[in-house]
């Protein structure tokens, strides 16, 4: 059944109502579960929906779906990383307590797909929505899939009814996927007041993966002189490097580029924009470079952080070298630099010395300021790692701390309000955030548009 509102109509099927954008089409209805999708777009080019499903929750906690959910996501989707999984109010004024709101990021055939996911209970109900779209599909889907979300509605005379008569139903999968009650992260429940499951395995459960070739920097240096032309000078033929790079596949006998040779100088001969990542902790430093330009883009990386293990067998002068999709870059970025769910818990920003910055990021023994309260203390038990994204366009840039299970804090580097000396405040930010800011920006500099970042309050870029 459909039911129409200005704008928009609801998908009605027992009892639940999931919002239909206006010229959008519903793809799915069968029992506990309705989907819409944008209007049909054109070949190759992914088309944004939203799926709602619902079952009987058999007094099974929300931590223990979110936890299923999380662990079905490792398990199934290839190519994946789950960013964040957050608290999350459901509108709904029946439902049981707070939910979970999530995101992740998976490739679903070509179509590097980010996947918003909020899961939350009410009246007996296990209810789940997802909304799916790419990276570049961010800007004007995002914001309206979390609108769909909030105008979700749920029939009390009907929920009640359907609900009796499906009470012995078993939950799907999760006996065996998450078949008890999550391990609790102790020092969040204690702060946050509220039972909050533990995610610092997940961390460990998605570890960077490096890809692409591994070429010396000399080398790809000397691809880079082909830029303006196709074929390598007498005396550049000389050079060792010419035959690294026919080895590699990039270069012909007769040293002009090949096809891949071609497709990999091919952002940077038309060049939208280009990223330097850097990112440090106690251990060491590594570079990440990004050229994006004519649907394509060229990452070049020093040794993740967050690499798994064994690491590859990267030479003094390696760099790991791939040419990805454009709508990729986010992706390869946030794994790369360890984005990974953490419960960034409310508190007033931290300000630190530059000194004192400095000795604590190299170091996780630097005894803690005495000001710093419980959620900041946790915080400042967490590994740290520092990384920063530079355009190097306009010179614009962001920066983090990832800390671990305790999430992300924003960087601020200036006068602090209590010295005149330069300061470092870390404010705290959920991983989602990070994220939606590091997609925002890319996308921004890449389209030549003015950055706007509605997620951070008081944003005016």
């Amino acid at each position: 059944m459909t039911t129409a509102a200005k704008g928009f109509s609801y998908e009605c099927l027992e009892g639940f109502s999931l919002p239909r954008p206006e010229g959008w089409e519903q793809v799915e209805i069968k029992s506990g579960t309705l989907a819409v999708a944008h209007p049909p777009l054109p070949a190759g080019v992914f088309r944004p929906n939203m799926v709602l499903r619902w079952h009987p929750a058999n007094g099974v906690s929300v931590a223990r779906y979110a936890t299923a959910a999380l662990a079905s996501t490792l398990e199934g989707l290839r190519d994946r990383r789950i960013i964040s999984n957050d608290v999350w109010s459901p509108p709904d004024p029946a439902a049981a307590g707070s939910g979970r709101a999530q995101r992740l990021f998976h490739l679903a055939g070509r179509h590097p797909v980010c996947v918003d996911r909020w899961i939350w209970t009410a009246s007996g109900f296990a209810v789940e929505a997802t909304a799916s779209y790419t990276a570049e599909q961010h800007t004007g889907m995002k914001l309206l899939f979390e609108q769909m979300v909030r105008d979700i509605r749920i029939d009390e005379p009907v929920r009640a009814e359907y609900g009796n008569q499906r009470a012995e139903t078993d939950q799907p999968d999760i006996g065996r996927i998450a078949p008890q009650e999550p391990r609790l992260d102790d020092d969040a429940c204690r702060w946050a007041g509220a039972e909050l499951e533990d995610l610092s395995s997940l961390a460990a459960a998605q570890p960077y993966r490096e890809a692409g070739k591994l070429l010396p920097i000399p080398a790809l240096e000397l691809l880079d002189t082909l830029l303006g032309r196709d074929r390598l000078g007498r005396f550049q033929r000389k050079d060792p490097s010419a035959a690294t790079l026919q080895a590699a596949g990039l270069l012909t006998d007769g040293a002009g580029l090949t096809p891949e040779g071609e497709r990999f100088l091919w952002p940077v001969r038309n060049l939208d924009a280009s990223f330097r990542v850097i990112a440090v902790n106690a251990a060491r430093g590594s570079v990440l470079q990004a050229w994006i330009g004519g649907g394509l883009a060229r990452i070049t990386a020093e040794l993740s952080l967050f690499a798994a293990a064994p690491a590859p067998a990267y030479g003094p002068d390696d760099l790991s070298a791939a040419v990805v999709p454009a709508n990729m870059v986010p992706e390869r970025i946030a794994g790369w630099a360890g984005l990974s769910p953490g419960w960034s818990l409310p508190h007033e920003p931290v300000v630190l010395s530059m000194d004192s910055y400095e000795a604590r990021l190299k170091s996780g023994r630097t005894p803690a300021p005495p000001h710093l309260d419980q959620a900041a203390g946790r915080m400042w038990r967490q590994p740290w790692t520092e990384w920063q994204i530079l355009d190097e366009g306009s010179g614009g840039r962001f920066g983090w701390v990832n800390a671990g299970s305790a999430g992300q804090y924003r960087l601020f580097v200036g006068r602090g309000d209590r010295t005149e000396t330069d300061a470092v405040l870390l404010e705290p930010m959920s991983p989602a955030v990070a994220w939606d800011i590091l997609v925002r920006f890319i996308h921004a500099s890449v389209e030549g548009i003015p950055l706007r970042l509605p997620e951070v309050p008081g944003f005016n870029g």
